[in-house]
């Protein structure tokens, strides 16, 4: 493949590839069901970059609350959150929340919330998946406690196309890049190198040209990389409202909003939360 022929090919790549995430998300097409209903782990406890207060969580203890929620396709009509988003959707518990502590198993009340999903960025990152719930008066094992009132919910999830898409995607360019690219790249540098110094002002421009297909190749790959589940994650797909598809959710982040030091506010890290989808017929059998 003449060098030239191998920047052009990689061109039209870019160009006519689709992105991983480009589908919109939620559809107003789908056919989806109205309620969906996920089973929620939360671990509270102490993670590196919070701003919870020193002795927050400083001992290690952690709590382990797992809950049944119910994502609808209705409007929550309860008061609007910033994280989350204007007109969010209804999130309600479906079961009680527990957790044990040192005086054995404990109960906490859990009041409905907002969602919403952010569609992916094209070829930058997947869509995010917000959500909070109010958990009452909060509950407490040793140093840790689940602060009073709303919690947050924070992951990226996936549709099963785009991920199909975007591993597509990724290997044409991975072939791409090593089989004509790098392989040219390789010839062109070694025919520069051996060659006298007038010759090698004629030759230049066609290394920088592989040098350029190159980088724009592997800048390519990190961003579909950047937009795909990380290698080795086992995520279950389920149902979700709006979402014509069946979609995986990753682990994600816990956070509770704090009055700002200045002014506004801050959202301060509790802890992580996972999450597997139920079928709602099977539940309630």
């Amino acid at each position: 493949m003449q060098i030239s022929a191998a920047i052009i090919m990689l061109l039209v790549f870019l160009k006519t590839t689709v992105s991983p995430l480009s589908s919109p998300v939620p559809t107003q097409k789908a056919e989806a069901a109205a309620r969906c209903r996920w089973r929620l782990l939360l671990n509270v406890g102490r993670e590196e970059g919070t701003w919870m207060p020193e002795d927050w969580g400083a001992s290690g203890s952690r709590l382990a609350i797992p809950l049944l929620v119910d994502f609808e396709a209705t409007r929550s009509n309860l008061d609007d959150e910033m994280l989350v988003g204007r007109n969010s959707l209804l999130v309600s518990p479906a079961s009680d929340a527990t957790f044990i502590n040192e005086s054995g198993e404990q109960r906490l009340q859990v009041n409905p919330g907002g969602w919403s999903v952010e569609p992916p960025k094209e070829g930058k990152s997947p869509a995010v998946l917000r959500f909070w719930l109010d958990f009452g008066e909060g509950g407490v094992k040793r140093d840790t406690t689940l602060p009073a009132g709303k919690v947050f919910f924070t992951a990226a999830g996936w549709m099963d196309e785009e991920i199909e898409v975007g591993n597509k995607a990724r290997n044409k360019l991975v072939e791409l890049l090593e089989n004509d690219i790098l392989v040219n790249l390789k010839a062109a540098q070694a025919d520069y190198d051996s060659s006298n110094p007038i010759a090698k002002i004629a030759k230049l421009s066609n290394l920088v040209g592989l040098s350029t297909a190159r980088d724009n190749a592997v800048g390519r790959i990190r961003s579909i990389d950047a937009s795909l589940p990380k290698r080795g994650d086992v995520m279950k797909p389920g149902k979700f409202p709006f979402i014509d598809s069946r979609f995986r959710i990753a682990g994600g982040g816990l956070c509770v909003k704090r009055p700002g030091k200045m002014m506004g506010s801050e959202y301060h890290i509790l802890g992580t939360w996972s999450c597997t989808p139920v079928e709602v017929e099977d539940e309630e059998q």
